[in-house]
């Protein structure tokens, strides 16, 4: 008889450990089917392992992971929402993404116009190509140099267009191929928790049209938790925060939405807005993985918008985060209040460093 390839008991425990990695224990099964089908027995044993992690730098002042806590979404009940002038400010350097992104944005339930950045004109005919038949709302794709990532296509690019809306979501198609099968899911985690369902987006407008909330955010990716810090960033973002005149320092609560991608109230990004970067400030493009004005910018949205007199709110899917505890569900109207008090750590205030 063949020897069983793990222990039951072992085997849940490397599952249990592996889904905390990844998201959630379907997207840990998988990953582990995957590696199956692709090596057999082999892979499975190798996919049933968790990938390591890099040493923690000290002082990374970040909450425990317990007492880190998220607004749970979608909510238990449907919000009523106000009628808002709605824009996606969407980066796409991979056309090949386009079905994938016009399939959420169908989960928005009213109208919402589109802006798409792209780096090339054959990018640009491929992408209209793509959004062929896409009646939600109007179109534009704008042609940008390879620089800046998202973020100068985003706040230099498209400077010019959020004066015309209340709200806008902010998407890019993140590949992420310098960071392995550990981030293969990354940017379908983030999608999920903007757009999964047309619930699940009316949950996050609810969330912007209550009380000063600016910008909302998926909760990190549970494999990025360890490793989130300032990094080669701090100096930077401190520089770039400075010119808005708002302060920070190496003490101060490190928060920011991971990866770049939020709902916010176009207001709150006004002060980043009126930098008036441009496209020149952002360093040349060199698969760079930290320490470019484009991920100062990054850790900079959250300083900036409480500047600008906004609080914001994490959020999370309760299938796709592996401590359930950590959120909050939404039941009835009421319960918003409170679980933002929570979720809202303020960051403009001296605050004791997390260990």
């Amino acid at each position: 008889m063949m020897a069983p390839i793990l222990k039951p008991r072992a085997a849940l425990r490397r599952l249990r450990t592996l889904s905390q990695h990844h998201g959630g224990i379907w997207a840990a099964l998988r990953k582990a089917i995957r590696a199956f089908r692709t090596n057999g027995i082999a892979g499975l044993r190798a996919g049933l392992r968790p990938p390591p992690l890099p040493s923690l730098p000290p002082g990374r002042n970040r909450p425990d992971d317990a007492d880190d806590l998220a607004i749970e979404v979608p909510f238990n009940y449907s919000p009523h929402i106000k009628s808002q002038r709605l824009c996606a400010i969407i980066h796409v350097f991979y056309p090949d993404l386009c079905a994938e992104i016009i399939k959420y944005l169908e989960n928005v339930p009213s109208g919402i116009d589109v802006f798409v950045s792209t780096t090339s004109d054959t990018k640009r005919r491929e992408i209209e190509d793509h959004f062929t038949g896409f009646t939600k709302g109007a179109l534009e794709v704008r042609v940008f140099e390879n620089r800046g990532r998202d973020i100068a296509p985003k706040l230099v690019g498209f400077r010019d267009v959020y004066d015309r809306y209340d709200i806008a979501l902010s998407l890019h198609t993140k590949k992420s191929p310098h960071g392995g099968s550990p981030l293969e899911g990354w940017r379908h985690y983030l999608y999920e928790h903007l757009l999964g369902s047309p619930l699940i987006v009316a949950s996050n407008l609810a969330l912007l049209q209550s009380g000063t909330v600016g910008m909302v955010f998926p909760q990190h990716l549970f494999y990025l938790r360890p490793i989130f810090a300032w990094g080669a960033n701090y100096q930077r973002c401190r520089d770039l925060l400075a010119r808005t005149g708002t302060g920070i320092h190496e003490g101060i609560y490190l928060e920011c939405p991971t990866g770049s991608m939020f709902w916010c109230r176009t207001d709150a990004l006004r002060k980043l807005l009126e930098l008036d970067l441009q496209f020149s400030d952002f360093d040349d493009e060199a698969g760079q993985i930290d320490g470019t004005l484009a991920h100062a910018m990054e850790r900079a949205f959250l300083y900036a918008v409480e500047a600008q007199g906004y609080t914001w709110a994490k959020v999370s899917r309760r299938d796709l985060y592996p401590l359930p505890h950590t959120l909050l569900p939404i039941n009835r109207p009421n319960d918003i209040a409170p679980s933002l008090q929570l979720v809202h750590r303020p960051l403009l205030q001296p605050t004791a460093s997390f260990h």
